[in-house]
């Protein structure tokens, strides 16, 4: 039997131990959930919807844009003081399922940040039966 697993030393360095520091202060300076534009995305048999939180934008730095099936939504942002200028920006981009209703699509700014796009799904078109009519053929009158 060894006694080499319970005596071995562990190794160290400065790389690693420097990498342990980096990861507690990031976790101390940039708290969980702020900075991200977290998104949720929606797909029933009834609608298909975009939920997404941008309370970091004015209504005026957002657009929405639909070329085809392609949803692109955006946010862009600049701050200029005396201090110096800083740009934050966002861009989603999601292909919307073929059976949306693309005519239909919405959008809503809730008061605290929340974006919620909609569009309902088209109505899919039943079996039916389709009665079969007999075409009439016309009688020549005898001379």
């Amino acid at each position: 039997m060894s006694i080499y697993h319970y005596c071995r030393p562990t190794q160290h360095s400065i790389f690693n131990e420097l990498m342990k520091d980096f990861g507690r202060m990031d976790r101390h300076l940039v708290p969980r959930g702020e900075g991200k534009t977290s998104s949720e995305i929606i797909n029933t048999d009834e609608k298909f919807a975009v939920n997404l939180n941008v309370s970091q934008f004015k209504p005026d730095d957002l657009k929405i844009n639909l070329d085809g099936r392609n949803l692109t939504i955006q946010g862009e942002q600049e701050v200029k003081n005396e201090h110096g200028y800083s740009k934050k920006s966002f861009s989603r981009v999601i292909l919307l399922p073929e059976d949306v209703d693309f005519s239909a699509v919405s959008s809503n700014l809730s008061e605290d940040g929340k974006l919620s796009i909609e569009a309902p799904k088209k109505e899919t078109i039943q079996g039916r039966s389709i009665p079969i009519q007999q075409a009439t053929t016309e009688q020549k009158p005898s001379e």
